[in-house]
């Protein structure tokens, strides 16, 4: 990961984290997804986003994110390892977990300067 994918993706995950400790989960998850999309493709980047995802869930008492979180924390991993992910998936239980999405430009960009 190159210094500016790793600081795109660091920004989300802060960001993703103030709002979780500010009880404003909508906006918390929001930025969770959007590190998901940057990490992907990175085991450690990829686990620790679903780990907040999770998280969410727990907090949420939300039994879908929960499963769906635990579902995706091993898959994520042994997919960004062997680096097979869905292209742009957010990450959330509210999507399928094999999904290729379109990625929003912004991301993009940040993603096409580290190839």
């Amino acid at each position: 990961m190159n210094k500016t994918l790793e600081d795109a993706f660091e920004n989300e995950m802060s960001l993703g984290k103030f709002f979780y400790f500010s009880a404003d989960f909508i906006n918390s998850f929001s930025h969770f997804e959007r590190a998901h999309v940057l990490g992907q493709r990175y085991v450690i980047p990829h686990t620790r986003t679903h780990f907040w995802m999770l998280r969410i869930g727990i907090k949420r008492r939300d039994l879908k994110e929960i499963v769906g979180q635990l579902f995706r924390i091993p898959v994520g991993m042994i997919g960004s390892a062997i680096g097979i992910v869905p292209t742009g998936n957010t990450g959330g239980s509210n999507v399928n977990a094999l999904l290729k999405m379109k990625i929003p430009m912004d991301l993009q960009k940040t993603i096409d300067g580290d190839k």
